[in-house]
């Protein structure tokens, strides 16, 4: 039974790898790659977008900012105006 079934391994690895070449070329054919051209624009808008961001956080963290320096700390025996 052992000499069958390594005979009828080889036709069916055979089989196998021909339906994998033939699905990966249809694949291929209707999903083709994307072009250099077009990772190297999403590229460059996904650098326009965080400098974007960066412009955003900068301008709330500034304007901000004189909220976090004017509130008294809260462990500040000083700050607090208790009689």
């Amino acid at each position: 039974m052992g000499d069958v079934l390594t005979a009828l391994a080889i036709p069916a690895l055979l089989c196998a790898s021909g339906l994998y070449a033939a699905c990966s070329h249809w694949w291929r054919q209707w999903h083709p790659a994307p072009s250099p051209h077009s990772q190297s624009a999403a590229r460059l808008a996904e650098l326009d977008l965080m400098a974007v961001t960066e412009g955003i956080i900068r301008e709330s963290w500034a304007e901000l900012d004189d909220l976090y320096h004017a509130a008294p700390a809260v462990d500040d025996p000083g700050a607090r105006s208790h009689p």
